[in-house]
């Protein structure tokens, strides 16, 4: 019974018509859809990303104004920094 339907060719016609004026009219806003729904996603993905390395920075806030210990240690690594006295032996193979 449904081949009978689609064997008529004006109904045919008209269905293919139908589908050609759907396409041309939801067509440009499906494709608009699908590139803000992407977008989404995307920008999803980097406010996390984003929401974790805040989070890191607020420890790292943290420490730096609440812990000597650790801020020495930092300065010391970073500048290659030593007390009046103290002798520094580099470990590094690339330091002289």
């Amino acid at each position: 019974m449904g081949g009978a339907w689609w064997q008529d060719r004006r109904r045919r016609r008209v269905a293919m018509a139908l589908g050609a004026a759907a396409a041309a009219i939801f067509g440009p806003g499906l494709w608009h859809l699908a590139a803000m729904s992407a977008m989404q996603w995307r920008l999803d993905r980097q406010l996390a990303a984003l929401t974790t390395q805040q989070q890191q920075l607020a420890q790292e806030q943290q420490r730096l104004t609440s812990d000597p210990t650790y801020v020495e240690g930092l300065i010391r690594s970073t500048f290659k920094w030593a007390r009046k006295g103290e002798v520094v032996i580099p470990l590094d193979a690339s330091s002289p």
